[in-house]
């Protein structure tokens, strides 16, 4: 989900928008619309969709609010959030890290769904007021809408699953009662894939009984949480795997540097037509790597424009391109190049390029260590 489009800020967290937010603001919009003649006749139709996109809106503002709170009691626990999405599913809030304890896990994970269960509460009470008052039975319809919805949202996050809050939560249990993170994590996702299943058959269910939409939607959302619960336990294999593994025994060591001032012309017949690299640190004028050249940057410069466009100007910048240290963890690497586009690190030893890391390096090492069982085995470059 990083690749939403960056809105700006909220408590100094950055705001990211994915495209399929338009898809779930539809959704919720026509489910409002097409409910709201039975809960308030006498309105036009007109008005009836105004209150959905209002409603919508406002449900989105609960969506969000649901993951600030994730994010700003993992910043409170001292865990880094790199960014907030609001996208199809609702919302994600990235954090950079990992709690240090269970209850503070325990904490993070409960936060969003008990704000959920505040909100559905305080639109519930505001309806009722509504009601009692009087007042416009179609903003108090909107109302109960709004209760409804993000309690159904408290409700199914709390499934015991991951990667649903139920399954944080249960990780923190899982872990306060082994003391091991790693077997927590992986006994959350085993009952991710559970809970996935569950909701598929019941999708299905759902289907042959004649509700086509719903069932379907059903069985949408179990598939995503049975890719999402696979991919959580097989990330948390690798990192068990690669445990006490540094950048060093990844890296492809002394990595051929090309000059920036060269033209994109230049650089494939001399460098890439003769080589089987990907890429390249570029270097400049005063023998400083400025950043890396990569077969996708290549493709954006038209074949009309290589001779005369220098290699610096279509570099990836230094400070886009993921780093790390030979003596570094290369699970924290690894954490590192989900954040960055190109899945590929320089790795610097006092500012010197001293090796490379790509996705393909780390597939062969883990692929090595299922092998020699014992970091002690490797030897680094």
């Amino acid at each position: 989900m990083s690749e939403g489009i960056p809105v700006g800020r909220i408590f100094g967290l950055p705001l990211r928008v994915h495209w399929s937010v338009l898809v779930i603001t539809w959704l919720f919009t026509w489910s409002l619309a097409s409910t709201l003649p039975q809960a308030a006749p006498g309105h036009t139709t007109g008005t009836y969709w105004l209150a959905g996109i209002c409603g919508a809106v406002v449900l989105l503002a609960s969506l969000l609010a649901h993951e600030l709170t994730h994010a700003l009691v993992a910043r409170r626990a001292g865990v880094e959030v790199l960014d907030v999405t609001l996208w199809l599913f609702g919302g994600v809030a990235r954090l950079g890290g990992e709690a240090r304890s269970p209850r503070e896990a325990f904490r993070i994970a409960a936060s969003g769904p008990a704000m959920s269960l505040s909100l559905a509460g305080l639109f519930a009470a505001a309806a009722a007021v509504l009601n009692a008052v009087d007042g416009p039975a179609i903003v108090a319809a909107v109302g109960w809408w709004l209760a409804g919805v993000n309690l159904v949202l408290a409700l199914f996050n709390m499934l015991p699953g991951a990667p649903l809050d139920g399954g944080r939560v249960l990780r923190a249990i899982l872990w306060r009662i082994h003391g091991d993170p790693e077997r927590a994590s992986i006994g959350a996702a085993r009952a991710g894939r559970v809970v996935a299943f569950l909701l598929i058959v019941l999708g299905l269910v759902q289907f042959l009984a004649g509700a086509v939409v719903g069932g379907a939607w059903t069985v949408f959302i179990g598939w995503f949480m049975l890719t999402a619960a696979r991919q959580e336990e097989q990330w948390t294999r690798t990192q068990r795997t690669l445990a006490g593994v540094t950048v060093a025994h990844a890296m492809t060591p002394h990595p051929r540097t090309v000059p920036g001032w060269i033209s994109v012309e230049e650089f494939i017949q001399r460098y890439l037509l003769g080589d089987r690299h990907s890429s390249y640190p570029v270097e400049g004028a005063d023998g400083t790597v400025i950043g890396l050249i990569t077969l996708e940057q290549l493709r954006r410069v038209a074949p009309g424009l290589r001779d005369s466009v220098r290699l610096a100007d279509v570099a990836v910048p230094l400070n886009q391109v993921a780093t790390a240290a030979p003596d570094e963890p290369v699970t924290a690497l690894l954490e590192r190049l989900e954040q960055h586009r190109g899945r590929r690190a320089l790795v610097l030893d006092r500012g010197r390029v001293v090796g490379i890391v790509t996705a393909a390096d780390l597939a062969r090492l883990v692929e090595v260590m299922t092998v020699a069982r014992n970091p002690m085995d490797l030897r680094p470059y």
